[in-house]
């Protein structure tokens, strides 16, 4: 699956949350987190938490000013795939809904069928 900076970074936050499921998806979380982002990229990227510790920074572009990948395909298991649409789709629908406009794509990615949660819009 395709993912960019941001979503990896909202990924890691995510699927530590998730609890109760098999060892077999626990493995391929674990795996996930581990190979979202390589020591090499990271270091590129310099990933870093603003003073406000809520802000997250990281480089688009290299010393030289090449742009630095932000893109990565990573193999996400149909099982931590369904667990992440599951923690997506229970933050969406609690009440008040605790879904940020941050997991928008993410929501699109993870939750099959996403386009039947538009029409839960009660304006």
């Amino acid at each position: 699956m395709l993912l960019n900076v941001f979503e990896r970074l909202l990924l890691r936050n995510i699927v530590p949350q998730i609890q109760g499921v098999s060892f077999g998806i626990q493995e391929n979380a674990r795996i996930l987190l581990e190979t979202m982002f390589s020591e090499d990229e990271a270091e590129k990227l310099q990933i870093k938490l603003g003073e406000d510790g809520k802000n997250i920074t990281w480089k688009v572009k290299d010393e030289a000013g090449n742009d630095i990948p932000q893109v990565k395909d990573c193999q996400v298991s149909k099982g931590v795939k369904r667990v992440v649409a599951e923690e997506l789709v229970r933050l969406s629908e609690s009440k008040p809904p605790k879904l940020s406009w941050e997991h928008n794509t993410l929501f699109k990615k993870f939750v099959d069928g996403w386009e039947k949660y538009l029409e839960k819009d009660e304006s």
